[in-house]
């Protein structure tokens, strides 16, 4: 008799266990993730910390100086926002808010000519850690003074009118200004920035832009005369309703002339365009 013998099941082999991760690696991952998140907190608190000293450390301050005999105004601003306003006043008046530098604007008079500056700026970009950027500047000036000339020159900030002038000269050199009112002559500087001016009774003038922009709209008798010079950037000018003798040099860019040109006018207009472009039209 033979006996059949019945062989054991076979026990599947266990999968093999997948390698695990270096508790290194992970160890250096977790670190490099909680050093990240502490800056980005130490970051956040530190900028809330600024703001809070900043906005609790504004404050205003105030000078002024004899208006009498004055005829000129000459300001240098490099920061903050430069308003001008003409009022019922007997004194040239600056009030000046900022969180930092607010005693550092000056108001000060060279014989017939009243001066303004504002701090200048340091190699951090601004003064110290806060800077003076958001300074806002108002000169008051005594309404008699309305129809003195003006010499402004921004290297940065702001500078807003609306008044009368005499000879009015804008140089921008990074920022804005936007100039309103009147003026006998206009001379508007741009080297980078944006100007915008809207001006009555200009009699000449005389617009250069050599980056940024400048938008100017002359109102009132049309000008006697008026030179352009673009050599980036762009500039758009409308003048009065009239006939003028438009004459223009592209050597590159764009001049788009809608009003046209009546050769031997008595009022001229001369224009160089070397890059960018310039838009001259009438206004209605």
């Amino acid at each position: 008799m033979s006996t059949t013998l019945t062989p054991p099941p076979v026990v599947p082999d266990s999968p093999a266990e997948p390698p695990r991760p270096s508790s290194g690696g992970s160890r250096a991952v977790a670190i490099v993730v909680i050093v990240l998140g502490g800056i980005v907190l130490l970051g956040a608190a530190t900028s809330a910390a600024v703001g809070t000293i900043a906005s609790a450390s504004v404050h205003t301050s105030t000078r002024t100086v004899d208006a009498a005999g004055i005829e000129a105004l000459d300001v240098d601003a490099a920061a903050g926002t430069l308003r001008v306003e003409f009022s019922d006043i007997g004194e040239a008046e600056l009030e000046v808010t900022s969180s930092w530098g607010a005693g550092d604007w000056r108001l000060e008079r060279d014989g017939d000519t009243l001066q303004v500056s504002s701090p200048d700026r340091d190699w951090f970009g601004w003064r110290g850690w806060f800077g003076d950027g958001g300074a806002d500047a108002v000169l008051r000036l005594p309404a008699s003074l309305e129809g003195l000339d003006a010499d402004i020159s921004l290297a940065a900030g702001e500078f807003v009118t609306d008044g009368e002038f005499g000879e009015l000269d804008l140089s921008l050199a990074a920022g804005s200004f936007d100039v309103s009112g009147s003026a006998d002559s206009l001379s508007a500087d741009v080297s980078a920035g944006r100007g915008t001016v809207e001006l009555h009774g200009v009699r000449e003038a005389d617009l250069t832009v050599s980056a940024g922009s400048l938008d100017a709209t002359l109102t009132g008798a049309a000008p006697d005369a008026i030179e352009l010079d673009v050599s980036a950037g762009s500039l758009r000018l409308t003048v009065p309703e009239g006939e003028y003798d438009v004459r223009s040099e592209v050597s590159a860019g764009q001049f788009d002339n809608s009003i046209g040109s009546t050769p031997g006018a008595s009022r001229t207009i001369d224009v160089q365009v070397s890059a960018g472009q310039a838009v001259l039209k009438s206004g209605r």
